[in-house]
């Protein structure tokens, strides 16, 4: 082999590692929360390696362009102009027609959502959904379409401010058969979850919430998307983006949990075995 000809071939195994350098993608977390940590190992199983990982006030790699962001104050920084980024639990992230960020939802994909509902309840006919942030309604109407086109009115009820939920109640029009609270941060408190427990059972109306945990606290059932299941949701999306077959756009995981309070049920005059529930608690 000739100098020149070594020369060529050393140059482009060098711009291939380059490329792959800046292909591999760059974890940001927002801090060391278990939540983050969880949606990460997620990310990682799904991509197939560990990726590289700095703090969300800590400066970029300066070849990075590929990069996954865990948590609000991670995904709201300046990313590089040639830069692809997905972000995930960031509900806070805003999102318009210029948005270079994929973002992984809270919420499920709203036909599994549906198609959950009803494998619990079946005379699931009219769902009352509680929402907030304006960052929320681009998911709430996601669901209200999706839930029409499997049969299910919506009655979509915005609480804004959250603080003003105990007004919002009193307010209601219309008779529901499931109240569904969005995964919605400045919503989901531990406040507004107790008024709306309360609220539920007085009602004796089945409450359905996002999260984990949170059938534990009373709520009838929960269907929600596991943090490690976003961050696979968030490899994913990557992936399909350095593909070229993905754009910038909000994306939501069809993997859901669903786990019925049993007590919370019978309390509210549901029996049954709940066979396509997950998990029963007693």
């Amino acid at each position: 082999m000739t100098r020149a000809v070594l020369r060529r071939t050393l140059l482009a195994l060098a711009l291939l590692g380059a490329r792959a350098a800046s292909a591999a993608p760059t974890g940001v977390l927002s801090s060391d929360s278990g939540h983050y940590r969880q949606a990460l190992e997620g990310f990682s199983e799904a991509w197939g390696s560990t990726v590289a990982v700095v703090a969300a006030g800590a400066p970029l790699p300066a070849d990075a362009r590929v990069f996954v962001a865990f948590g609000g104050r991670a995904a709201a920084r300046e990313w590089p102009s040639d830069a692809v980024v997905v972000a995930c639990l960031a509900p806070s992230a805003t999102t318009g027609p210029n948005d270079r960020v994929t973002h992984v939802s809270l919420l499920a994909d709203p036909s599994v959502l549906i198609t959950r509902l009803r494998g619990l309840f079946p005379k699931l006919k009219v769902l009352r959904v509680i929402w907030s942030s304006e960052t929320s309604r681009d998911d709430t109407d996601a669901l209200v379409k999706a839930a029409a086109e499997r049969g299910v009115a919506v009655l979509s009820e915005r609480v804004s401010p959250p603080s003003r939920l105990p007004a919002s109640l009193r307010e209601l029009r219309g008779e529901a058969d499931a109240l569904w609270l969005m995964p919605d941060p400045a919503l989901v408190t531990a406040e507004n979850f107790a008024i709306l427990r309360e609220y539920a059972a007085a009602r004796r109306l089945p409450f359905v919430a996002p999260t984990e945990g949170l059938a534990e606290r009373g709520a009838t059932a929960v269907i929600a998307v596991t943090f490690r299941d976003m961050g696979r949701a968030a490899a994913a999306s990557l992936r399909a983006r350095l593909d070229g077959r993905g754009e910038a756009e909000t994306v939501r995981s069809d993997r859901v949990v669903v786990t019925v309070n049993g007590s919370a049920a019978r309390a509210i005059g549901l029996v049954g075995r709940f066979e396509s529930a997950d998990k029963v608690l007693p």
